[in-house]
């Protein structure tokens, strides 16, 4: 049937579809998009006109459990077999296939002479619903449909041709539309169709898009003669084969009072049955030594709808027969079936949640699919710190992945595929998430200053392998560097040193933390802190007091290692109190004056080094005689 719902045209064309121009010779080219042709309407609900056309029709089955996106277990086997049978009987003149032979274009008359050149399960995973039927949970349109079909084309090196023919079926739960707007569906209008389409390499494919009519109300044929429910796309597959063999671009034998093709002046017409019982196993055609239960095929010969060849002649309603519009049959054909069993497809990609930091937990979201998945396999992946050259890594296929050491630095993804009744999905990468390492110092901190007794020691926080808060803790150590411990309160990264500090050596602890953990460096210990120095021995005078002899002063013995003494003579009264320093006698040697007669001396030492300065004084002299 070339009318797709509605009957007031002869030809409805998908959106924006244009059909190629009719020729009269066998050289016809094939339009670069064709006209939905052959619709095979509901049993009993065949379209007329208007309104009509338009009948809610549903599923027979809910689309739920093991048969959702499913064919049942016989179903590809049967086909199959269908294809081979017919293409055996190839030249006989008892099925249907004989009663094409009639019809010709400009190079001959149709021959009966067909091939199965093979079939193949298509496990792509569903594309978005382009389309809503009312009914399914999925929902293609013929655009759809023939995307597909050139993914496997390309897939399998197939290529199409003017005698080859395509079919499509999609499993259980699976519904179609001509377009995204016209509600012209499974659910209302076709059990079956045939088109076709100009591929992306220029050729010319012919195909039929068979949904499963053994759950869609109106497309069952109402016998089984072989098991499982194939036997209705089987009744609908040869409405569409011998269709497509007389018209396959839409430009070979219609009628043209209603543009119906010769399978749909015999839709649902099965004549008399060979054997079985009527409605359970009755069969009305023996192909290959198999039973079918398949419609009849208009003949204009007969003027009527025949089981085969044999019996044309002698029809009473020429009014009926199709008229030829200068196009193409197929001479000969070899069909291919496509089962698109699909795997589950992604709609959005897992997403990793968690701490990304070493010792930490990380989980791993399924995504987002469809094509009703029952489970989810897991594999995590470590990639280059910018995110590339990722790869598995051995045994982390579980919902949630702690992060070790290796994955310090790197990033790292899940991958997530999703399975159903017919296979697992390709794996979908998440984002990549950074790991953070546990801290780890490239380089120790370092301490500068003065390690003397009131200065002050810095320490600088160290290099780290990421980014860190850093804590510090100064360190007392004995000079030998043992025996190291926390200095109370001294938590800055600076520290002055105090008198407690001195003969001992100083470290920093510098303690960073990040997300994966905390871990401490010390610094180099410090040199022994210096102490100011301290006397042992007081300095002393030597020569005689007198008015203009030389007198000379040591500078006494001391401890912390001094780096610089100074000197300062002083006049004391003649017991030896009351001293005050005398102006420029600085130095380790002193001429007594007159002012000095009657007075003692005495020799003020100051030895410093870098943590300060101590005095010591001598004893006094002898009191200055002239």
């Amino acid at each position: 049937m070339r009318v797709v719902g509605v009957r007031l045209t002869r030809v409805v064309l998908l959106a924006a579809l244009v059909v190629g121009a009719g020729a009269s010779s066998g050289a016809a080219a094939a339009p670069a998009r064709a006209p939905i042709l052959g619709v095979v309407p509901h049993a009993g609900l065949a379209p007329t006109s208007g309104a009509g056309a338009q009948h809610a029709l549903s599923r027979s089955t809910p689309f739920a459990g093991s048969s959702f996106l499913t064919f049942d277990a016989s179903y590809e086997s049967l086909i199959n077999r269908y294809f081979t049978d017919v293409a055996h009987d190839s030249g006989g003149t008892s099925n249907v296939y004989s009663v094409g032979t009639q019809y010709t274009d400009g190079s001959g008359a149709v021959e009966y002479q067909s091939t199965f050149g093979g079939s193949y399960l298509d496990h792509d995973a569903l594309p978005s619903n382009g389309c809503d039927d009312g009914a399914d949970a999925v929902c293609l349109t013929d655009a759809q449909l023939q995307g597909e079909i050139q993914n496997v084309l390309r897939t399998k090196g197939w290529h199409g041709s003017t005698t080859t023919m395509f079919f499509l079926l999609t499993p259980d739960g699976v519904g179609s539309c001509f377009d995204n707007f016209s509600n012209q569906c499974t659910t209302n209008v076709f059990c079956a169709y045939h088109s076709s389409f100009t591929d992306s390499s220029g050729e010319p494919v012919i195909y039929a898009n068979e949904p499963y009519d053994a759950t869609i109300n109106g497309c069952d044929p109402g016998s089984s003669p072989n098991t499982g429910d194939g036997d209705a796309d089987l009744n609908t597959i040869s409405h569409e084969h011998n269709e497509a063999i007389t018209d396959p671009f839409g430009d070979g034998w219609w009628r043209d009072s209603d543009g119906e093709e010769n399978g749909d002046l015999c839709a649902w017409d099965f004549g008399t049955k060979l054997g079985g019982t009527t409605g359970v196993d009755a069969f009305n055609q023996l192909i290959n030594g198999h039973h079918y239960w398949l419609q009849q095929e208009w003949s204009n010969n007969g003027s009527g709808c025949f089981q085969n060849s044999t019996q044309e002649g002698g029809g009473t309603n020429p009014g009926k027969n199709l008229d030829y519009h200068g196009g193409l049959v197929m001479h000969t054909n070899t069909t291919f079936a496509i089962y698109w069993l699909p795997t589950p497809g992604n709609t959005a990609s897992p997403v990793v949640t968690g701490t990304a930091a070493e010792n930490h937990q990380v989980t791993s979201s399924t995504g987002s699919w469809n094509g009703s998945p029952t489970g989810y396999g897991y594999q995590w992946q470590r990639c280059s710190p910018s995110g590339s050259s990722c790869a598995d890594i051995p045994g982390a296929t579980a919902p949630t992945y702690t992060l070790r050491s290796d994955d310090g630095g790197r990033t790292v993804r899940s991958t997530v595929r999703a399975t159903n009744v017919n296979g697992a999905s390709p794996y979908v990468a998440s984002g990549v998430a950074a790991v953070v390492p546990v801290p780890s110092a490239t380089a120790a901190p370092v301490l500068s200053g003065v390690a003397a007794v009131g200065k002050k020691l810095t320490t600088s926080g160290g290099t780290w392998n990421s980014i860190v808060t850093t804590a510090y803790q100064w360190l007392r150590c004995r000079a030998n560097g043992s025996g190291c411990a926390p200095i109370p309160g001294a938590t800055a990264a600076t520290y002055t040193l105090v008198a407690g500090d001195g003969g001992h050596r100083i470290e920093a602890r510098v303690t960073a933390t990040n997300a994966a953990g905390t871990v401490a460096a010390l610094s180099a210990r410090s040199r022994i802190v210096l102490a100011s120095p301290s006397a042992k021995k007081r300095p002393r005078i030597a020569g005689r007091a007198r008015i203009g002899k030389k007198l000379s002063g040591s500078r006494g013995s001391w401890t912390n290692s001094p780096t610089g003494y100074r000197y300062q003579w002083l006049r004391c009264n003649g017991r030896g109190g009351s001293c005050s320093t005398i102006r420029h006698a600085t130095r380790s040697t002193y001429r007594p004056s007159r002012h000095d007669a009657g007075h003692r001396l005495r020799l003020r030492v100051t030895a410093a080094n870098a943590a300060g300065s101590r005095m010591a004084t001598s004893s006094t002299t002898v009191r200055v005689t002239p």
